[in-house]
Parts: C-alpha cells; sequence; structure tokens
C-alpha cells in the first residue's frame, strides 16, 4: 500500500502564465466519455489498499516555484512531497496528443507523489484549433520521434535532478504514459535495460511480449483503459497473454469513461502503481 503523503508542491517550470491543473483542458472528448468509478478487470472489488486511501488535498499545491523549460515554451511539469526522506522513487509521465502534462499528470498528482517525485516534460508540438474541443484549444502535443522524445525525457529528469539535489533516485523507476505516450513508453522502455522496471500504461493496446519486457529489464506492468474506449479489448487480451507466460500484468479499468481519464483517476493510478511496486 502506497503511503499518503502531504506534499507541498506541483511545480510548474514555464516560460508562460500558471497552468491552473484544476481547469486544464483536457484532451479531445470521446463521445462515451463519462463519470467512473476504479475497478480492476473481471469486475474485481477495488482493492482494500485503494479503499483506505485518500489522495492528498490538492489546495496544498503551489506553483509556479521555479522556471524549469526544456526550451522557449515547453515546461517541465514535476511535484515533489514536502519533508520527504530522500532520495525518492522516480515517477516519469509522457503525455498523450493534444493533453498538457497538467491533465496527463495533474488529473493523479496525488498518487505520483505518494510514490516519488512526478517529472513530466511537454511536447514539441502544439494542436491548434481541433475539431472537438474549446475555440483557439492549443494543447501541447508530439511530432518527434520517440528517440527524440526519449532524450527530451532524460534532459526534463536531469534538470529536475540539478534543481533539487538529491531528490530521487532511479532505483525501481517507473515510467508512464497516456495515449501517444503510452506507445512511446513502450519502446523507451526497451532503449537501455534495466533504467525503467516499472511501466504503467494508459489507453494505449501497446503490443508486448514477455520476452521483450523481460529482456528491458521490465519487472511489472498495468495496463489502464476506459470501460467504453477502443483499447480495452487488446489491452485486456495482452494481460492474459503475459499473465500465461508468468510475466506480471494486470488491466485496471476506468469505469463509464472512453479515452479520457475517470474522476477518480487518483484511486485508477494509486492501484495502478500499488500493483507494479509489488514486484
Amino acid at each position: 500500500m502506497l503511503r499518503r503523503a502531504a506534499f507541498s508542491a506541483f511545480f510548474v517550470a514555464c516560460t508562460r502564465a500558471t497552468v491552473d491543473t484544476a481547469h486544464a483542458p483536457a484532451p479531445a472528448p470521446s463521445p462515451s466519455a463519462g463519470v467512473a468509478t476504479t475497478v480492476e478487470a473481471g469486475a474485481e472489488p477495488a482493492d482494500a489498499a485503494s479503499e483506505a486511501w485518500a489522495p492528498p488535498d490538492k489546495t496544498a499545491i503551489d506553483g509556479p516555484h521555479e522556471l524549469l523549460a526544456l526550451d522557449a515554451g515547453r515546461p517541465i511539469f514535476w511535484a515533489s512531497e514536502q519533508g520527504a526522506s530522500k532520495p525518492r522513487r522516480l515517477v516519469a509521465h509522457l503525455h498523450g496528443m493534444c493533453g498538457a502534462p497538467s491533465y496527463a499528470c495533474g488529473k493523479w498528482i496525488g498518487a505520483g507523489v505518494d510514490t516519488g517525485v512526478l517529472v513530466c516534460p511537454t511536447g514539441n508540438a502544439r494542436c491548434g484549433d481541433p475539431a472537438i474541443g474549446p475555440p483557439s484549444w492549443e494543447a501541447p502535443s508530439w511530432t518527434e520521434l520517440v528517440t527524440i522524445m526519449n532524450d527530451d525525457l532524460e534532459k526534463s529528469i536531469a534538470k529536475v535532478a540539478a534543481k533539487e539535489k538529491g531528490a530521487f533516485t532511479r532505483d525501481g523507476a517507473v515510467l508512464t504514459g497516456y495515449s501517444r505516450g503510452a506507445y512511446a513508453a513502450a519502446v523507451i522502455a526497451r532503449m537501455k535495460k534495466d533504467r525503467w522496471p516499472y511501466l504503467v500504461l494508459i489507453e494505449a493496446n501497446v503490443t508486448l511480449t514477455a520476452a521483450s519486457l523481460r529482456a528491458a529489464g521490465v519487472r511489472a506492468v498495468a495496463l489502464v483503459a476506459g470501460e467504453q474506449g477502443t483499447e480495452i479489448t487488446g489491452e485486456r487480451t495482452t494481460v492474459e497473454a503475459l499473465t500465461k507466460e508468468g510475466f506480471p500484468a494486470r488491466l485496471f479499468v476506468m469505469q463509464k469513461t472512453g479515452h479520457l481519464y475517470s474522476d477518480d483517476m487518483e484511486y485508477v493510478m494509486h492501484d495502478a502503481l500499488g500493483f507494479v511496486l509489488e514486484h
């Protein structure tokens, strides 16, 4: 069970105005999006740990405190716990297409900070006005090759490490990703053995095999899917195949939603992170 944390800050490294994590625009809505409650695949009841856990109070979030950025207009979002013993575990995240880190990480910042130090770089592109979404919506996106996304991720981690010396360790690091970011995360985990021993992949029917995961030094994988989305069938099949081969994998379902996060995403991610870290 993850520890409940009283955390101090959601540090928004930005050269522009502060982004309010409570009001940041979500990615383009799915027609089936709705309110959700966390359950694991197979309609099993939520874990006892989840039922007893409560995310930290988000009114305790401050920001921005420091200006950290990959380059002009590309903020690095990061969060840590006030008074936590150092070093803590690194938890990195790659957002998806047309979805800012303030959404992709901000919606489960409590679970992330309970686990370690959360680092979330911003993509290299912007979406402009989409067919679905608020007018003049210019959410961050990605057009880079995965190798360059990996470079941006490593630069972001290095900048946070330089600013907060000794704040985190890469031992037992967790790499998470949402949608496009999840597809990239699976590739990045294979680039250097043992760098990312734990994966949490959200809303992405990624091709995974036990052999390739073991070769990369990955110890456990959690897949997260919207109950009404297009990724859940493939994710469930992948989990079943990995489990049959003896590889630790589990599906976590965001009920009554499609591609968007469920309202209880804190609890979904708390359970997913808790599962991978059991291994």
